[in-house]
Protein backbone atom coordinates (compact mmCIF):
# COMPACT_ATOMS: atom_id res chain seq x y z
CA UNK A 1 0.00 0.00 0.00
CA UNK A 2 1.33 3.44 -0.95
CA UNK A 3 -0.09 6.85 -0.13
CA UNK A 4 0.55 9.79 -2.44
CA UNK A 5 -0.24 13.39 -1.49
CA UNK A 6 -1.20 15.88 -4.17
CA UNK A 7 -2.35 19.46 -4.05
CA UNK A 8 -4.95 20.70 -6.55
CA UNK A 9 -5.65 24.36 -5.98
CA UNK A 10 -5.93 24.83 -2.21
CA UNK A 11 -6.96 21.23 -1.52
CA UNK A 12 -4.55 18.48 -0.50
CA UNK A 13 -5.72 14.97 -1.41
CA UNK A 14 -4.38 11.60 -0.37
CA UNK A 15 -4.41 8.96 -3.09
CA UNK A 16 -3.98 5.47 -1.66
CA UNK A 17 -2.89 2.74 -4.08
CA UNK A 18 -3.01 -0.94 -3.11
CA UNK A 19 -2.07 -3.85 -5.36
CA UNK A 20 -4.99 -6.25 -5.81
CA UNK A 21 -4.62 -9.26 -8.09
CA UNK A 22 -3.96 -8.03 -11.64
CA UNK A 23 -4.97 -4.48 -10.78
CA UNK A 24 -5.16 -1.91 -8.02
CA UNK A 25 -7.58 -0.57 -5.46
CA UNK A 26 -7.30 3.23 -5.53
CA UNK A 27 -8.93 5.36 -2.82
CA UNK A 28 -9.36 9.10 -3.44
CA UNK A 29 -11.23 11.22 -0.88
CA UNK A 30 -12.97 8.12 0.46
CA UNK A 31 -14.09 6.90 -2.96
CA UNK A 32 -12.82 3.42 -3.84
CA UNK A 33 -12.00 2.47 -7.43
CA UNK A 34 -10.92 -0.93 -8.75
CA UNK A 35 -8.53 -0.23 -11.60
CA UNK A 36 -6.51 -2.14 -14.13
CA UNK A 37 -4.01 -0.17 -16.16
CA UNK A 38 -1.67 -0.52 -19.08
CA UNK A 39 0.83 2.17 -19.78
CA UNK A 40 3.13 3.55 -22.38
CA UNK A 41 5.18 6.74 -22.00
CA UNK A 42 2.87 9.61 -21.12
CA UNK A 43 -0.33 7.58 -21.36
CA UNK A 44 -2.35 5.30 -19.06
CA UNK A 45 -5.18 3.15 -20.42
CA UNK A 46 -7.45 2.53 -17.43
CA UNK A 47 -10.36 0.19 -16.83
CA UNK A 48 -12.28 1.43 -13.81
CA UNK A 49 -14.66 -0.72 -11.74
CA UNK A 50 -14.57 -3.56 -14.31
CA UNK A 51 -16.02 -1.74 -17.25
CA UNK A 52 -15.42 1.98 -17.60
CA UNK A 53 -12.55 2.59 -20.03
CA UNK A 54 -10.63 5.86 -19.79
CA UNK A 55 -7.30 7.21 -21.00
CA UNK A 56 -5.20 9.56 -18.90
CA UNK A 57 -2.31 11.52 -20.37
CA UNK A 58 0.39 12.34 -17.85
CA UNK A 59 3.62 14.32 -17.60
CA UNK A 60 5.72 15.51 -14.68
CA UNK A 61 8.27 18.17 -13.88
CA UNK A 62 9.74 18.00 -10.39
CA UNK A 63 6.87 18.30 -7.90
CA UNK A 64 4.23 19.04 -10.60
CA UNK A 65 2.11 16.44 -12.41
CA UNK A 66 0.02 17.29 -15.43
CA UNK A 67 -2.89 14.94 -15.98
CA UNK A 68 -5.44 15.18 -18.78
CA UNK A 69 -8.41 12.96 -17.99
CA UNK A 70 -11.57 12.98 -20.12
CA UNK A 71 -10.18 16.06 -21.93
CA UNK A 72 -9.98 17.92 -18.59
CA UNK A 73 -6.46 19.09 -17.70
CA UNK A 74 -5.28 19.10 -14.07
CA UNK A 75 -2.05 20.36 -12.54
CA UNK A 76 -1.25 18.47 -9.34
CA UNK A 77 1.58 19.48 -7.03
CA UNK A 78 3.39 17.35 -4.49
CA UNK A 79 3.13 19.45 -1.32
CA UNK A 80 6.42 20.37 0.37
CA UNK A 81 5.57 20.02 4.05
CA UNK A 82 2.63 20.27 6.34
CA UNK A 83 2.50 22.33 9.43
CA UNK A 84 0.69 21.89 12.69
CA UNK A 85 -0.02 25.13 14.46
CA UNK A 86 -0.69 25.54 18.12
CA UNK A 87 -0.95 28.61 20.29
CA UNK A 88 1.02 28.77 23.50
CA UNK A 89 1.32 31.48 26.09
CA UNK A 90 4.02 33.34 24.17
CA UNK A 91 2.58 33.31 20.63
CA UNK A 92 2.07 30.89 17.82
CA UNK A 93 4.29 28.00 16.80
CA UNK A 94 4.43 25.82 13.69
CA UNK A 95 5.81 22.32 13.47
CA UNK A 96 6.69 21.53 9.88
CA UNK A 97 6.39 17.83 9.04
CA UNK A 98 7.53 15.61 6.16
CA UNK A 99 4.77 14.84 3.65
CA UNK A 100 6.41 11.59 2.57
CA UNK A 101 9.40 9.46 3.46
CA UNK A 102 12.65 10.93 2.23
CA UNK A 103 16.25 11.86 2.85
CA UNK A 104 17.36 15.16 4.38
CA UNK A 105 19.79 16.59 1.81
CA UNK A 106 20.48 20.00 3.38
CA UNK A 107 19.63 21.86 6.57
CA UNK A 108 19.98 25.55 5.73
CA UNK A 109 19.21 27.12 9.14
CA UNK A 110 20.23 26.70 12.76
CA UNK A 111 18.23 26.87 15.98
CA UNK A 112 17.82 30.50 17.00
CA UNK A 113 18.00 31.83 13.42
CA UNK A 114 15.49 34.48 12.37
CA UNK A 115 13.84 33.59 9.07
CA UNK A 116 11.61 35.34 6.57
CA UNK A 117 8.38 33.99 5.11
CA UNK A 118 9.23 31.73 2.16
CA UNK A 119 12.86 31.23 3.19
CA UNK A 120 14.04 27.67 2.51
CA UNK A 121 14.76 25.91 5.80
CA UNK A 122 15.82 22.50 4.53
CA UNK A 123 15.83 20.33 1.43
CA UNK A 124 14.39 16.80 1.30
CA UNK A 125 14.77 14.23 -1.45
CA UNK A 126 11.93 11.79 -2.03
CA UNK A 127 11.17 9.62 -5.04
CA UNK A 128 14.03 11.28 -6.97
CA UNK A 129 12.46 14.71 -6.37
CA UNK A 130 13.93 17.58 -4.42
CA UNK A 131 11.49 19.28 -2.06
CA UNK A 132 12.26 22.60 -0.42
CA UNK A 133 10.67 23.10 2.98
CA UNK A 134 10.04 26.82 3.41
CA UNK A 135 9.00 29.00 6.34
CA UNK A 136 5.22 29.62 6.25
CA UNK A 137 5.81 32.97 7.99
CA UNK A 138 8.60 35.07 9.44
CA UNK A 139 9.82 33.84 12.80
CA UNK A 140 12.59 32.19 14.80
CA UNK A 141 13.72 28.58 14.38
CA UNK A 142 13.04 27.00 17.78
CA UNK A 143 14.06 23.43 17.06
CA UNK A 144 15.53 21.40 14.23
CA UNK A 145 14.51 17.76 14.62
CA UNK A 146 16.58 16.30 11.76
CA UNK A 147 20.11 16.42 10.38
CA UNK A 148 21.64 16.09 6.92
CA UNK A 149 21.80 12.51 5.66
CA UNK A 150 18.97 11.35 7.94
CA UNK A 151 16.02 9.42 6.54
CA UNK A 152 12.63 10.77 7.64
CA UNK A 153 9.19 9.21 7.68
CA UNK A 154 5.89 10.69 6.60
CA UNK A 155 4.55 12.96 9.34
CA UNK A 156 7.92 13.24 11.11
CA UNK A 157 8.64 16.64 12.64
CA UNK A 158 11.33 18.57 10.77
CA UNK A 159 11.47 22.12 12.15
CA UNK A 160 9.61 24.09 14.82
CA UNK A 161 9.15 27.74 14.05
CA UNK A 162 7.92 30.41 16.48
CA UNK A 163 6.28 33.51 15.14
Amino acid sequence: MTDFLYQLGNDITTVRVEKSGAGYVVTINGQVFHITATSKPGELALTINAGIGRTAYVASDGPRRWVAFDSQPFVLTVPQATKKAWHGRKGSHDSLEAQMPGLVRQVLVAEGDSVEQGQVLLVLEAMKMEMRVSAPHAGVVEKISVREGETVGRGQALVELAG
